[in-house]
């Protein structure tokens, strides 16, 4: 008689929807995103980590001993999914090193990577222990746009180059697109493209200054009524920079905490300095992880971004359209002085938004006053 056992199997969306169940039950962190290094093979105009891509700035990086500790640590915590991110993550020294720490580890990794640095000895190594998906930015299809957008030439060859490497290698992965105002018009082409590629089009548009405050990213936004023009029958791509969460419906906010998303739940940002968030892009609280262990900074931050309220009179506070905004408390400190404040962008593209799910004409939230009437009927 045999004495060989069968593990039973389920479908992955079974089993992450357990696995997200169950952490709602019991309050526990199961996903990570970790941006291993700063360091990036371009410079990108969009892109929030940029300001510290340069040498002056690599020794306030984690060091090798520190990332195995984090990586144990977030083993003990149980956390189920790891994005490994940057810059760009083929950029760190020690890339493989780390990557392989973490798949002895069990974790479901996921890698955020430009695409550019792949090469046949890369794609071999991944071979032997293939992640749970990789992520590849592809913003244009079009050598001159591509390489004005990164500001080095030759990237987009470099580009090809290695999504070829990689439709051929077997490995899983996904292309993601960022609509912006010089990128609109490739739109049907990028689609032909990542579609040529057996993958579903979809594209984000939300940008964020850059983490030293520099503004200069915003330049890159697309104009509101061009969201939804674009949009038509579209996804919106999958993205951790993203909204939430949207309702097709007008109320007014039942709480007046600054974070009403899902920060401070089930997700945790650790940065390439060892600086703890709630996500890639709240800075309004962050714990540093070479002082603390994980477990204590994360019961110290959760508490903390759950507890910040608006003080204030802002508009936010009682916004109806809220639920189609991206706003983001950190991106209003850099942009308009404070986490309280509205961010005129997001608020015009918060109400075409609404405007174009409800088929209402609708008072813009800066205009609102408490005597108006919420909606006017077409």
């Amino acid at each position: 008689m045999s004495n060989e056992r069968t593990i039973p199997t389920i479908q992955y969306g079974t089993f992450s929807q357990r696995v997200h169940e169950q952490a709602a039950a019991h309050q526990r962190v199961i996903k990570a995103q970790f941006e291993l290094t700063y360091r990036c093979n371009l410079h990108c105009r969009h892109c929030y980590t940029d300001p510290y891509n340069s040498k002056e700035f690599f020794s306030h990086e984690l060091t090798l001993d520190e990332i195995h500790r984090l990586l144990d640590e977030m083993q003990q915590l149980g956390i189920v999914w790891l994005n490994l991110t940057g810059g760009d993550i083929f950029m760190h020294p020690h890339f493989f090193e780390i990557y392989e720490a973490a798949v002895h580890r069990g974790f479901l990794l996921q890698l955020y990577t430009n695409g550019t640095l792949f090469t046949k000895a890369t794609i071999e190594r991944l071979q032997q222990m293939p992640p749970f998906t990789i992520d590849i930015s592809c913003h244009s299809v079009t050598e001159e746009p591509f390489d004005w957008f990164t500001q080095v030439p030759g990237s987009f060859r470099a580009f090809v180059r290695g999504l070829e490497l990689l439709r051929d290698s077997g490995l899983p992965f996904t292309l993601k697109t960022k609509a912006m105002n010089w990128n609109t018009d490739e739109m049907p082409a990028i689609r032909q493209f990542v579609e040529s590629f057996g993958q579903e089009f979809g594209f984000t548009t939300s940008l964020s200054p850059r983490l030293n405050g520099d503004l200069s990213s915003l330049s890159c936004r697309i104009a509101p009524e061009d969201i939804v023009a674009l949009r038509g029958d579209q996804p919106t791509a999958d993205g951790d920079e993203e909204r939430c969460g949207m309702s097709a419906d007008l109320f007014a906010p039942n709480t007046d905490r600054l974070y009403r998303c899902g920060c401070g739940t089930d997700t945790i940002h650790i940065n390439a300095w060892g600086e703890l968030g709630t996500c890639t892009l709240q800075y309004e609280r962050r714990v540093s992880l070479r002082t603390h262990t994980l477990a204590d900074a994360i019961e110290m931050l959760f508490r903390e971004i759950r507890g910040l309220r608006y003080q204030g009179d802002s508009p936010c506070r009682t916004c109806e359209v809220h639920t189609f905004c991206d706003k983001k408390p950190s991106d209003a400190r850099w942009e308009c002085g404070t986490a309280e404040a509205p961010i005129p962008y997001d608020c015009d593209v918060a109400l075409t938004r609404a405007q174009s799910a409800l088929h209402q004409t609708l008072i813009h939230p800066l205009r609102r006053t408490h005597k108006e009437v919420g909606t006017h009927h077409d």
